[in-house]
């Protein structure tokens, strides 16, 4: 009787090939599906950080802005004339009663919001204004106020009363308009950008 040598023969050279190939590709597709994945996980992530920190900034500043008695940075009418471009800040009058220095006794309190470019962070500044130092200072007053010593017009200087960080990963922020107040936030991290603007109208002014 012949013995079956089919039986007893292991894989070819071009099988094994071909097993190994479709094992590479198949791997690399897997590979490639699962960063795509952590790719567009991460890249979500980032612009939910980044969606979720300009609407806490611009919730805050516009609910001030609304209450504000009175603008005092002066604003251009429109955000293209390259002759008064927008600012990177805005001060208004705290229109919030009572306030948190009540125990000042000033009728009047500031607030300034502004962008730095060195560090990519909005701050929000609390303030006062005041004839004498800001370390002796005991009476306060308008910001436009004046006073006449000798020949010469005095105005009164700002005290920081606090200053805090409310807002990173900015990349541009601008105010313009009067009256109705446009506001627009641009933040980026990580090869993500994110557009925010708003339009507000003031209670008060």
């Amino acid at each position: 009787m012949i013995p079956n040598r089919r039986s007893n023969t292991g894989f070819t050279l071009v099988e094994i090939l071909i097993t190994i190939t479709i094992f590479v590709l198949v791997s690399i597709a897997v590979f490639n599906l699962f960063s795509f994945s952590q790719r567009f996980y991460s890249q979500g992530t980032i612009r939910a950080e980044l969606l979720q920190n300009g609407r806490v900034i611009l919730e805050r500043m516009a609910r001030e802005i609304r209450q504000a008695e009175e603008i005092v940075t002066p604003l251009p009418q429109v955000a293209d004339n390259p002759d008064n471009p927008p600012s990177l800040e805005i001060e208004f009058q705290d229109g919030h009663m009572p306030s948190p220095y009540e125990h000042l006794g000033s009728d009047y309190y500031y607030i300034r919001y502004y962008f730095s470019t060195s560090t990519g962070e909005i701050y929000r500044q609390y303030r006062v204004y005041c004839f004498d130092s800001c370390l002796i200072c005991n009476t306060y007053f308008q910001w436009n106020d004046t006073m006449i010593e000798g020949e010469e017009t005095v105005y009164p200087v700002f005290c920081n009363l606090e200053e805090k960080i409310i807002g990173e990963y900015i990349d541009d922020l601008k105010f313009w308009g009067a009256g109705l107040i446009d506001i627009s936030l641009v933040l980026k991290n990580r090869g993500q950008e994110l557009d925010l603007q708003v339009k507000l109208f003031g209670r008060n002014f």
